[in-house]
């Protein structure tokens, strides 16, 4: 079974069929609700430019749309993204949706006031140098997932932004509702980009 699933992330064309299955399934596993701590960290922040990195079925990029955001996003699964887009048309705005990975989306140079990254994978350093560039100065990132290793390896990889919030907790995850009782150990993160 590890060389199934080792085969199936390692190709990009195993990540779109697993992850187009997970948005067809007749039961979802994710929240229709935004991410409780994006919801947080945009109050009283001016709305500009988005991104919203493996956006899935589209929730936090349709908040952030109905807040005036200008928001992009993107995801390996068309599914995910066909139903991103229905769900921004039956709200009434605009998001732009792409499919693409991690490695074929141009994240730019400080293009963005915002990118969230919820329920995706861990992050490392490099994520978090692409990140610093690609955001603009005062831009954040909103971070969540599920905690993977024992340390903060997320939270040291990001100690170049300042840290606006980080927490390491048991709580229950935003996806997979059927299993809501069931609590996993999770990390948020708010970081900003400093200024030079």
């Amino acid at each position: 079974m590890n060389l199934i699933w080792k085969f199936l992330w390692g190709r990009p064309e195993g990540v779109k069929l697993f992850w187009n299955k997970v948005y067809t399934a007749r039961k979802s596993i994710f929240t229709e609700r935004p991410n409780a701590l994006l919801v947080d960290a945009v109050e009283g922040r001016k709305p500009d430019k988005a991104l919203d990195v493996g956006m899935g079925q589209g929730r936090n990029s349709v908040f952030l749309a109905l807040r005036g955001w200008d928001v992009t996003g993107f995801d390996p699964s068309d599914e995910g993204i066909r139903i991103a887009q229905a769900n921004a048309q039956k709200a009434g705005v605009k998001i732009r949706a792409v499919v693409a990975t991690d490695n074929e989306f141009n994240f730019g140079r400080a293009q963005w006031d915002l990118v969230v990254i919820t329920y995706v994978r861990t992050l490392g350093s490099s994520d978090a140098d692409r990140l610093l560039r690609s955001l603009k100065p005062g831009g954040i990132v909103v971070y969540e997932n599920v905690a993977s290793g024992q340390g903060n390896e997320t939270l040291k990889a990001f100690l170049r932004f300042r840290i606006l919030r980080f927490e390491d907790v048991d709580a229950v995850p935003d996806w997979n509702p059927e299993q809501s009782e069931q609590k996993a150990r999770i990390q948020r993160l708010v970081a900003q980009k400093i200024a030079p």
